[in-house]
């Protein structure tokens, strides 16, 4: 029986050895092929061999290129939650039409509705520090106290900012 599995283990070794092709090196800027650095053999130490589909090399080198064109940041930072309800059908329409008229006093500031179930919330600003973000929350006030006790500043761990080039 042992027989057998080292027999069927041993093709298919040899079939994926066969199958192995090398990638074309591209013309655009060249990253590091972590499939290449894997199969370097340092001194003193075992040989990794990999064997996939070309395909997965193309895909990841286009992965990366498009990443380059995307020059973005994340870091920790805080918003202003001006809306949060979970009513089934009447929460998202209210968190959209809050998110309108915050718009029309506030167009520059990006606003996030998002869906965590079962709530919908409408939280408003990319800011870095925590005061920016409560003198913000007290502009929102001001400028719209029927939202009072429904603003509040929160942590928001991680962000994406584009950075211009």
């Amino acid at each position: 029986m042992w027989h057998k599995f080292l027999l069927l283990t041993a093709a298919c070794g040899l079939s994926l050895s066969l199958c192995a092709q090398s990638a074309k090196p591209s013309n655009k800027k060249q990253y590091t092929d972590v499939f290449e650095t894997l199969a370097k053999t340092p001194a003193g130490s075992g040989k990794v061999v990999i064997k996939q589909d070309p395909k997965m090399k193309a895909l990841m080198r286009k992965k990366l290129a498009l990443n380059d064109e995307k020059a973005y940041v994340t870091f920790s930072g805080y918003r202003v939650q001006v809306y949060m309800g979970n009513l089934p059908k009447k929460s998202k329409v209210e968190a959209m039409e809050r998110e309108k008229k915050i718009k029309t006093k506030y167009p520059d500031v990006t606003s996030y509705l998002t869906f965590s179930s079962p709530f919908w919330k409408l939280r408003l600003g990319d800011f870095r520090v925590q005061t920016e973000a409560m003198v913000f929350a007290q502009n929102i006030l001001s400028e719209f106290p029927e939202m009072t006790g429904e603003v509040f500043v929160v942590d928001d761990v991680a962000r994406d900012v584009r950075l211009e080039k």
